[in-house]
């Protein structure tokens, strides 16, 4: 049995284009999204491919600049 994630979306939601430079792939976050979570340049944030409740891959990105807290189980599944 599949545990549940729970998200909670804000309502903000943009579209944006996978870049490439030389050998890193890159996607951006929009410049209001950043603004508002007091982001500025050079600050690292931790992102982690996961699953949806529709076996979509999805990417969870702490915007805090804090590691997960929760260690996934053996089978690599997390509860947000």
């Amino acid at each position: 049995m599949k545990n549940k994630e729970h998200i909670k979306f804000s309502g903000i939601g943009w579209e944006t284009k996978v870049l490439l430079k030389r050998a890193t792939y890159y996607i951006s976050i929009s410049k209001l999204v950043a603004e508002g979570c007091c982001l500025e340049k050079g600050v690292k944030l931790h992102s982690y491919l996961a699953e949806d409740g529709g076996e979509r891959k999805i990417i969870v990105t702490y915007l805090d600049g804090k590691k997960i807290v929760k260690e996934a189980n053996k089978h690599k599944t997390l509860n947000y």
